[in-house]
């Protein structure tokens, strides 16, 4: 089985997206919810889902909340050592965005780009990333839905992930120069989330 990767954004109660999560039938999935609800408009959550391509698709079409959906290549130049159990917050915080591409650059230069030389800058920062995941768009989902990426920062505490920018402003100035080579910064949106991962093999 080849795996295949789906991301949801969905309007639900909290506990709603929990208990579904929990209980979906699937080898893993991610639920990130912001700390702060509602602070982040058009990104209420952020759903990962893993597994054969049919299953994913289904299930993130069929999602019973008000969702968009996409499925996405999945990348991930710097991985964390999960230890902690299924169905527990992960430690830390976790940043996410959406990432439209700069006008006028086809999406395999967009790819080009962001795996390549942007992410040699993100990783060459004083403050490290603990878990940094790209998601390139494959398909859209859901009418009217234009992201072309989704990228996840995770940090091992909330003050890692306040100091890696605010305390390195030549590093920040540096990373946002070059994102702004590939993709719109003002059309992104952001969320600083918990995330909870559920894996059948743990």
């Amino acid at each position: 089985m080849t795996t295949a990767k789906a991301i949801v954004i969905s309007e639900a109660p909290a506990e709603a997206l929990s208990a579904l999560m929990a209980d979906l039938d699937l080898p893993r999935r991610a639920l990130s919810l912001p700390i702060e609800p509602n602070a982040a408009a058009g990104l209420p959550s952020f759903i990962e889902l893993w597994g054969d391509r049919e299953a994913v698709r289904e299930f993130a079409v069929d999602w019973p909340f008000p969702s968009r959906a996409w499925l996405v290549t999945e990348y991930i130049p710097v991985v964390y050592d999960r230890s902690w159990p299924s169905g527990q917050a992960s430690p830390g915080l976790r940043r996410v965005s959406t990432i439209h591409r700069r006008a006028g650059m086809s999406r395999s230069e967009f790819e080009k780009h962001w795996r390549g030389p942007h992410t040699e800058i993100a990783k060459s920062y004083t403050l490290p990333v603990w878990h940094y995941n790209q998601n390139v768009v494959v398909e859209a989902l859901s009418p009217g839905c234009d992201e072309d990426g989704f990228v996840g920062m995770h940090f091992r505490t909330a003050d890692d992930l306040r100091a890696r920018w605010q305390d390195h402003p030549i590093e920040a100035a540096r990373g946002a120069k070059d994102a702004a080579l590939f993709m719109t910064l003002e059309r992104s949106v952001s969320m600083t989330a918990i995330e909870t991962v559920w894996d059948t093999r743990r």
